[in-house]
């Protein structure tokens, strides 16, 4: 598989916030200009700052939107080799919401929200 073949240990890692009491760790997408894409690591006393519990805990967290730039541009690179556009399909717009009374505000609108027609399905 060779999945793990560019795995690399750099000691020199730090980390800014003081809760973390153990291993910390990032993951780099090689070829990519974002920097880390997720990082995490061990915080043994943080859940205890809160809930006053002795709680270990190890926690990662993935920077989404760092992951779509990549995925953007990916697809901005392919397109321009092929030569097709990047948007060749129109786009679906679903807008969610939680709670009452709110979907006839969020459904109402969206025909509004851009000057081509959008067609309403609501779904509750």
């Amino acid at each position: 598989m060779g999945s793990l073949a560019p795995v690399t240990l750099d000691l020199s890692l730090a980390r800014g916030l003081d809760y973390y009491t153990g291993v910390i760790y990032e993951a780099v997408l090689g070829g990519a200009n974002v920097g880390s894409i997720a990082a995490g690591g061990r915080y043994d006393k943080l859940v205890g700052m809160f809930s006053g519990k002795d709680v270990p805990a190890v926690g990662v967290s993935i920077g989404i939107e760092r992951v779509f730039a990549i995925m953007e541009q990916q697809v901005r690179e392919r397109a321009a080799a092929s030569g097709k556009p990047v948007r060749a399909v129109e786009t679906d717009v679903l807008v969610g919401s939680i709670g009452g009374g709110l979907q006839a505000y969020n459904t109402g609108g969206s025909s509004q929200a851009h000057p081509r027609e959008v067609e309403n399905r609501p779904t509750i």
